[in-house]
């Protein structure tokens, strides 16, 4: 299997992960904090690690980049607050759609950290699937203010953290970027234990949803990125979209709009044009094209002593 086609899979495996994870949270409502999902969500991805690492046990924490590994923890950190203030303050569909740009993000920090040649095919097929999740999203962008603004930082820094995954496996394994990652969520989250206390009985029945599905579909999304190019993978961070809307009519019935079939049709496409072989260069092609007629005489050749 070639290891592009590997990195496809895994990001549409993470897509379902996250996906029933939403549909966990949403079961959930407004019984739970997100500090308290966070914090969760971060030890149970630490334990994820660790169980992944068993045969090298806590040397998994160990890492010629400790900063960057912290400061990886810190931008998703940083993002989640920053979703959490936007989503609280911006309609639904806004910061939703505003959330996705992070495709774009992704694109541009490739070219610049990772130094990958994002080609022109890769930067239009992040931005059709922008249009994409706004078909989907429908925002109205009513009323601009500075949450807006939060926002898009927000998506900044969460296309940075996938880029980051695949600039600290130059030197780490997976496993020790998960478990820096989430070992930060957890620092940075630990105080929601003492002002909520301990989830009620009624939402245990959902929590495996949350620590079960959301670190295993980070994992996928970190492992994916060893085998493929950050920017090939940036469209691929919307399936969720796709699969959401899906569920709604395999589960509730919910048949979507002709704007959100429109959507989800356009978000597959810039998957297949983001990873799609490239059409032949000049060169090579002039280069294939000798060398047919290198071998077309040659055959001529020996025809003609045979005869």
């Amino acid at each position: 299997m070639r290891p592009e086609r590997f990195a496809i899979q895994l990001m549409a495996c993470q897509a379902v992960l996250f996906a029933a994870e939403t549909a966990a949270i949403h079961q959930i409502g407004g019984r739970l904090s997100v500090m308290q999902l966070a914090l969760m969500r971060g030890a149970a991805g630490v334990v994820l690690a660790l169980v992944l690492a068993r045969q090298i046990g806590f040397a998994v924490m160990r890492t010629r980049r400790v900063l960057l590994q912290l400061a990886r923890g810190a931008v998703s950190l940083l993002y989640l607050w920053l979703m959490i203030y936007s989503f609280s303050r911006l309609p639904f569909a806004d910061a939703t759609a505003i959330t996705f740009t992070q495709v774009a993000y992704i694109a541009l920090f490739s070219a610049v950290l990772l130094q990958e040649q994002v080609t022109r095919r890769r930067w239009i097929a992040a931005g059709l699937a922008i249009i994409g999740a706004l078909l989907i999203a429908k925002p109205s962008f009513v009323g601009w203010n500075s949450a807006y603004l939060l926002a898009m930082a927000g998506a900044g820094l969460n296309g940075l953290a996938f880029v980051l995954n695949r600039y600290l496996q130059q030197d780490d394994s997976q496993t020790t970027t998960m478990f820096y990652t989430n070992a930060v969520a957890v620092l940075g989250n630990l105080p929601a234990l003492f002002i909520y206390g301990v989830p009620a009985l009624d939402t245990w029945i959902w929590l495996p949803g949350v620590l079960i599905f959301g670190p295993l579909g980070m994992y996928a999304g970190i492992v994916a990125v060893r085998y493929a190019n950050a920017s090939a993978l940036g469209p691929y961070t919307l399936l969720r979209l796709v699969i959401a809307m899906a569920s709604g009519v395999i589960v509730f019935g919910e048949l979507p709009d002709r704007l959100s079939v429109a959507g989800s049709t356009l978000i597959l496409l810039c998957c297949a044009l983001a990873t799609v072989r490239g059409i032949p260069s000049t060169e090579r092609l002039g280069l294939t094209l000798r060398r047919a007629r290198m071998l077309l005489a040659a055959r001529r050749n020996l025809f003609g002593a045979a005869r």
